[in-house]
This record gives structure tokens, C-alpha cells and sequence, in this order.
């Protein structure tokens, strides 16, 4: 298992940059593509109450010793200043029934509601909840996901703890600093983590002339070439493939880089489009 590639979060913590995302998986598939990546060196396994296939997650990770991994999850937003911690409380306790765990490695918000900061004063109670968790040593990090400037400066009103991390959509087209988001992170210590590296139902990413062209002078495929520009920006990412060969490929990302005329190339690509968050825009 790779424990040398990994980034340090704001609160000591080391987190392997190549997580195996677990979205859109029945609950089969979920269980073998877990157990098939950590046979294969993942050690970072990205997962979330709302993808409803936790407890054949925990099957496969009841497998191996519990320092071996790491486990991101996440909890749904909430909408009800009155309700949302009790709620999210409930949804924190449910995540660690679920995997069969005593605790997760980093837990996120999953997205701020719809309306966004409209809801502020339910978003910090949420991220109360949150803190709560982890100060009783339930999560070893916490953070949020698909959180714009806005979402972490309402929060950031009522925190003691700053969020450790940010996942949020990241791959080339978007440029290396999408809406300003990634460089915001950075100057809060918050750490950028990329979901949907290769594009959303695009396969630009994987067999386009950019990527391909690039990726024939290092004897790589076009997907590496994608999955190498987000860790070369130092941004850990989740990947995901139920395939054995793309899932080894994937972890194949280091001792390598592309040029800096390459990069220069990648950095500029305005295609395919994307956006770091579903729901807000700055």
C-alpha cells in the first residue's frame, strides 16, 4: 500500500492522494471493486451516506487491518438551523454503523443545500455537528465537498475548526484554478481534493488528441496524462473503475511528469467544461 504519496491536512494527518470512489455502485459492485482495489495497493477508499452501498463497503474493508486504509465519507446537507445538528448527528452515527467502524479517517459535508447560503445559519449547525464528531474521535479530519468561497466563509462565522479538506469537481478544461476555489483553499490551509478527474460522460479525457498526444511520448495512456495533471497540481484525487487494469493504471501517476510545454498545454485546455460545484457559484 502507497503511504509515500500522500498530503499533509491542515491538522497533521497524512492522506493518501489516490482515493477509489465508490458513486453510482450497487451494493455488489461496491463490495468487489473495494475488495479488488485494496488487493491491488489502493489504501484510500472515498464513500457516502446517499450512496446507499456502505455496509458492502464495510464488508470488503472488515478484511484488512483498520490502520491499513483510510476512509473518507460524507454526510447529506440540511436545510433547518433547528434540526441539523440533531439531524446530521444521526447521519455521522449512521456512516459509522454502516461501515462497521469505530471511526472514519475524514468526514465531509457532501455539498451545501440548495439555495446554498440562503440556509447559512443550518450549515454552521451542521458544521457544528461535525465538530462535535470529531472532537470525540470519531473522524481524524473533517471537511466539506462541493463548497464554494461563499459556503466556506458563512461556515468559517461560527467554526472552531477549519475544514481539512474541499472535494470538489477538478480535471482538465476547468483550468488549474477554477473560480478562484483552489488558491482560496490554499490560503485557508484547506486542502483541494478533485472528484470526476477524467470529466463528466466525456471521454476527452481519456482518448482526446491532447491527452493521447501527450500520453504517447511517455508510454502512457490518455487517462494517466488526466489523472497526472491533478496530482501534479498537488491536488489529490478520486478515481474510479470497477476494471483491474484502469484501477492499476490509475495508481500509476508517479516517477513520472509531463513537460512543462505539455503542462502549459494542459494548464490552458478549455475543454471539456466543468464546474466545481452543482451547487453555488462563488
Amino acid at each position: 500500500n502507497d503511504w509515500a504519496h500522500t498530503v499533509k491536512l491542515n491538522n497533521g494527518v497524512a492522506m493518501p492522494l489516490i482515493s477509489l470512489g465508490t458513486w453510482q455502485y450497487s451494493p455488489a459492485v461496491a463490495e468487489s471493486t473495494v475488495r479488488l482495489g485494496l488487493s491491488l495497493g489502493y489504501n484510500h477508499i472515498d464513500a457516502a451516506l446517499d450512496y446507499k452501498n456502505q455496509r458492502s463497503v464495510g464488508k470488503a474493508l472488515a478484511e484488512h487491518d483498520r490502520a491499513s486504509y483510510f476512509l473518507t465519507t460524507k454526510v447529506p446537507s440540511r436545510t433547518s438551523a433547528s434540526s441539523a445538528f440533531a439531524d446530521t448527528s444521526k447521519d455521522l452515527a449512521a456512516d459509522l454503523e454502516q461501515l462497521g467502524l469505530s471511526y472514519v479517517d475524514l468526514m465531509l459535508v457532501h455539498f451545501p443545500p440548495v439555495g446554498n447560503t440562503l440556509h447559512c445559519a443550518a450549515m454552521q449547525e451542521q458544521w457544528r455537528a461535525l465538530e462535535t464528531f470529531y472532537r470525540a474521535k470519531k473522524a481524524r479530519a473533517i471537511g466539506v465537498s462541493n463548497y464554494c468561497q461563499s459556503s466556506l466563509r458563512c461556515i468559517a462565522r461560527a467554526a472552531n475548526v477549519t475544514p481539512a479538506v474541499n472535494q470538489i469537481k477538478y480535471h482538465i478544461g476547468m483550468g488549474p484554478d477554477p473560480i478562484g476555489l483552489r488558491s482560496y483553499g490554499d490560503r485557508l490551509g484547506i486542502v483541494t481534493q478533485a472528484y470526476s478527474p477524467l470529466g463528466d460522460g466525456t471521454g476527452e479525457l481519456i482518448s482526446g488528441p491532447l491527452v493521447t498526444g501527450i500520453g504517447a511520448t511517455h508510454n502512457k495512456s490518455g487517462a494517466q496524462v488526466s489523472l497526472r495533471w491533478v496530482v501534479g497540481h498537488g491536488v489529490p484525487v478520486s478515481t474510479k473503475s470497477t476494471s483491474a487494469s484502469h484501477l492499476t493504471a490509475n495508481l500509476d501517476l508517479f516517477g513520472w511528469e509531463v513537460s512543462a510545454q505539455e503542462k502549459e498545454a494542459l494548464d490552458a485546455a478549455t475543454s471539456p467544461k466543468g464546474h466545481p460545484s452543482f451547487m453555488c457559484d462563488a
